[in-house]
C-alpha cells in the first residue's frame, strides 16, 4: 500500500494515537515529530510518521522528556542509546518493586486483625522494609 494511500490528516491521526491535537503540534513545535506539508499547508502523517509517533509515546510512558526523545531519534550510537533505555530500564524496575511492595503491605492490611495497624507487627515490618 502507498504511504499515501494511509495519510491523514492531524486530526484523524491524533484519534488513532489517542492524543488531542495540540499534543502533535506541540511535538511539531519541539521537533519531535514534525510531518510533512501537503501542497495546501495541511499536516501529513503517513504510516512511518504514525510509527515515530507511537515511539514517542512509548518512550514518554518510560518516563523520557520530549527532549530525551528528540536526542534519542537524533543519534546514530547505538551505545547511547542502550544506555539510556538500560537507565529508563533501572529507574522502571524500581518503581514497580516499589508498587510491588505497596500492594502487598496494602493485602496485608486488609487481612490483618490488629484494631490498630501500628501495632502490627508484620506492619511494623513493612514500613522497615520500605526505607531500606
Amino acid at each position: 500500500m502507498p504511504e499515501t494511500a494511509a495519510a491523514r490528516r492531524i486530526g484523524d491521526a491524533a484519534a488513532e494515537l489517542g492524543v488531542a491535537t495540540h499534543v502533535l503540534r506541540h511535538w511539531e513545535d519541539v521537533g519531535v515529530l514534525v510531518p510533512p506539508r501537503a501542497p495546501g499547508g495541511q499536516r501529513v502523517y503517513g504510516n512511518e510518521l504514525m510509527v515515530r509517533a507511537r515511539l514517542v509515546q512509548l518512550c514518554q510512558r518510560a518516563g523520557m522528556s520530549l527532549a530525551e526523545i528528540k536526542d534519542l531519534f537524533a543519534t546514530r550510537s547505538r551505545t547511547r542509546r542502550v544506555a539510556v533505555f538500560a537507565d529508563k530500564q533501572t529507574e522502571l524496575q524500581a518503581r514497580v518493586d516499589d508498587l510491588t511492595r505497596t500492594i502487598d503491605f496494602l493485602a496485608h492490611v486488609l487481612r490483618c486483625t490488629h484494631p490498630i495497624v501500628d501495632q502490627c507487627p508484620d506492619c511494623v515490618e513493612f514500613s522497615r522494609a520500605s526505607h531500606r
